[in-house]
């Protein structure tokens, strides 16, 4: 199985959800590759840009919903992009509107830095894929855990099952609220480090990298913090 569905299954066992949810295929972000410099990567970039200006509370987030649209997942955000025409996608006029009561996000918030919307306007002309990287520094880094940067690309396929305003369990794994519960409850790092103190996850047998337990248990033991 690959390692994003192990990823899924380990929170869906860990709510005691596994015969009631189910992740679909056509929704999986591609396999992580090398972090190029050249390219601008969904979960790495794009989704920490538009997650924090537009998925706020009353706004655009997976309980909201204003105007039908939910913002904190691919799926959502596709709704108002063009593949590979960024000049024709909805989210680039918002972002860009000169109008700061019309733009996204909207006033008193502060506009999106031309960089952001740089970013932005790449990935959809690189074909607005759901992919995501790894830098490869030969080493695991853990000084410094960021959730947005890091914890949410570790948990990025448990979105499917655990978003929306009817996530698995009630655990909405799309905030960071939700996944400092289980943060600070202990459940997130007894289960993946398989310490015994929880059951066991994945329940298939394997074992998280233990570069990504360690950023767990780094950012855990830092207080969970929205970074």
């Amino acid at each position: 199985m690959k390692r994003l569905f192990v990823y899924c299954l380990m929170f869906l066992a860990l709510f005691g959800l596994l015969g009631l949810t189910q992740c679909t295929k056509d929704k999986t972000p591609t396999p992580p590759e090398p972090c190029d410099p050249n390219k601008v990567y969904f979960q790495n970039d794009v989704l920490p840009i538009v997650s924090s200006g537009c998925t706020k509370s009353g706004c655009h987030d997976a309980t909201s919903k204003v105007e039908g649209l939910n913002l904190s997942n691919y799926e959502g955000i596709m709704k108002i992009v063009k593949p590979g025409n960024p000049g024709n996608s909805e989210i680039m006029e918002v972002i860009t509107d000169s109008d700061p009561n019309k733009r996204m996000p909207p006033a008193p918030a502060p506009a999106l830095s031309q960089e952001q919307i740089d970013k932005i306007s790449k990935w959809i002309s690189q074909g607005a894929l759901n992919n995501y990287c790894v830098a490869d520094t030969g080493a695991c880094a853990t000084g410094t855990v960021s959730y947005s940067k890091d914890i949410t690309v570790i948990l990025t396929n448990c979105l499917l099952c655990h978003s929306g305003s009817s996530p698995s369990g009630g655990i909405n794994l799309s905030t960071h609220a939700g996944v400092k519960v289980v943060g600070d409850n202990g459940k997130l790092y007894d289960a993946v480090s398989q310490n015994g103190k929880a059951q066991a996850m994945p329940p298939s047998g394997g074992k998280l990298e233990s570069c990504d337990i360690s950023k767990i248990k780094s950012w855990v033991d830092a207080g969970c913090p929205n970074n």
